[in-house]
C-alpha cells in the first residue's frame, strides 16, 4: 500500500506538487488525472489528513451555510437534497462539514463563520439577489462558493442553473399544447431563482403575443402558496398554471381538484425542480428537471478548485436543466 504522496508522485510519473492539486481538486489535465486516480485507486492510497493539515495550514473542514429556519432543513426536500449531494462530494474529497442554518441573525452568522478559524472555505446558499451574509462572505479572504448566480459580481464563484431559459422552455410547452390563458404562481419575490423564472415566463408570453399581467400571483415556493393562488387564478379563468416549484404545484393541485376540475383536461400543471415527489402525484407532475444534488456536489468541487488554485479567478458553473413532461400536462384533452 502506497503510504506517501512522494510513492504515489513516483508511481504515476508526475510531480508531488500536481498530485497535490489531484486529490485537493485543483487544476490539472485531464490525462493527468485520470493517471493519477488509476495510481490512487490501484494502490488504495488514502491521504493522512492530520499531516495534510499541518502541511497545508487547512484544517479539512468545509463549512456549509443555508441560512434557513432548522426545520425547513428537514420539510423541505430541495434543501435535503442539496445537502446530500454536498456531503456525498466531500466525503469524496476527504473533507469535513460545518453546517450553519439560520438560527440566527445574518449578520451574526456572518461573525461566527468568519471568527471560527475552522473552515478552509464556505457553500453558502445565495437565494436573495441582495444579502448581507453573502456580500460579507463574498468581501472575505474565506474561499466562498455560492449556490445561485451573482452574475454581476465579477468575483462571485457560483453554481446554478438557468432559470429564465428553463422558465421559457415550460411556458413555450404550455403554450404548444394550445393552452392560452396561462397563468404563473411564483416564487418568494426578491430571490434569484423566482425573479429569474419570471423574466422566462413573462419572455414565452411576450413572444406567443400572449396577456400574462392579471396571470401572476405572487407565492412563497410552498403548498399553502400554490393553493392560495390558485383559487385566484382560476376565477381568472387560466387553462393552465406554471409553479414556480414542485411543492406549490401540489398545493394548486389540491385546490384544482376540489374546484371539481380535471387536471389536464381543465387545467394543465407544471412545476420547477423534479424533486422524488413530483412524478408519484396524480397526474404525475411536467416540471423543470434542475438535478439539486448535482448543484450540491458541483458547488463542493468547485470549492476545492478555489481553494487550491488561490489565483483570483472566479469560477462560473451553469448546469443544464431538463424539461420532464408528463400526464399533468399532456394526459388529457382541452374541454371546449
Amino acid at each position: 500500500m502506497v503510504r506517501t504522496i512522494d510513492e504515489l508522485a513516483r508511481l504515476s510519473g508526475v510531480s508531488r506538487a500536481t498530485v497535490s492539486r489531484v486529490i485537493n481538486g485543483g487544476s490539472v489535465s485531464d490525462k493527468t488525472r485520470r493517471r493519477v486516480e488509476h495510481i490512487v485507486a490501484e494502490t488504495g492510497y488514502r491521504p493522512n489528513l492530520a499531516a495534510r493539515t499541518l502541511a497545508s495550514g487547512r484544517s479539512g473542514v468545509v463549512g456549509v451555510v443555508m441560512h434557513v429556519d432548522p426545520h425547513l432543513l428537514f420539510r423541505d426536500a430541495y434543501f435535503g437534497q442539496l445537502l446530500q449531494g454536498m456531503s456525498d462530494e466531500l466525503v469524496d474529497l476527504a473533507a469535513g462539514m460545518m453546517l450553519w442554518l439560520g438560527n440566527r441573525t445574518k449578520e451574526q452568522t456572518l461573525d461566527k463563520v468568519l471568527s471560527s478559524g475552522l473552515v478552509d472555505g464556505v457553500i453558502v446558499t445565495a437565494h436573495y439577489r441582495d444579502d448581507p451574509l453573502v456580500d460579507g462572505l463574498l468581501a472575505s479572504d474565506l474561499p466562498t462558493v455560492l449556490v445561485g448566480h451573482r452574475r454581476h459580481d465579477r468575483t462571485a464563484s457560483y453554481v446554478d442553473v438557468d432559470h429564465v431559459h428553463a422558465a421559457d422552455s415550460v411556458t413555450s410547452h404550455l403554450i404548444q399544447i394550445g393552452r392560452t390563458r396561462i397563468a404563473h404562481i411564483t416564487g418568494m419575490r426578491g430571490t434569484v431563482a423566482a425573479e429569474d423564472r419570471i423574466v422566462g415566463y413573462r419572455r414565452a408570453m411576450a413572444r406567443a403575443g400572449l396577456p400574462c399581467d392579471d396571470l401572476m400571483i405572487d407565492g412563497d415556493f410552498n403548498a399553502p402558496s400554490g393553493a392560495t393562488g390558485a383559487a385566484v387564478l382560476l376565477d381568472r379563468h387560466c387553462d393552465a398554471i406554471f409553479c414556480a416549484n414542485d411543492s406549490t404545484a401540489m398545493g394548486a393541485l389540491e385546490t384544482i381538484r376540489a374546484r371539481g376540475l380535471a387536471v389536464p383536461g381543465d387545467v394543465a400543471l407544471a412545476g420547477f425542480d423534479d424533486l422524488d415527489f413530483a412524478a408519484r402525484l396524480d397526474p404525475p407532475l411536467t416540471t423543470v428537471r434542475q438535478g439539486v444534488r448535482d448543484q450540491g456536489a458541483e458547488a463542493a468541487r468547485t470549492l476545492f478548485q478555489l481553494m487550491a488554485d488561490r489565483d483570483g479567478t472566479p469560477r462560473r458553473v451553469i448546469l443544464p436543466t431538463e424539461l420532464v413532461i408528463r400526464q399533468s400536462t399532456v394526459g388529457g384533452v382541452l374541454r371546449p
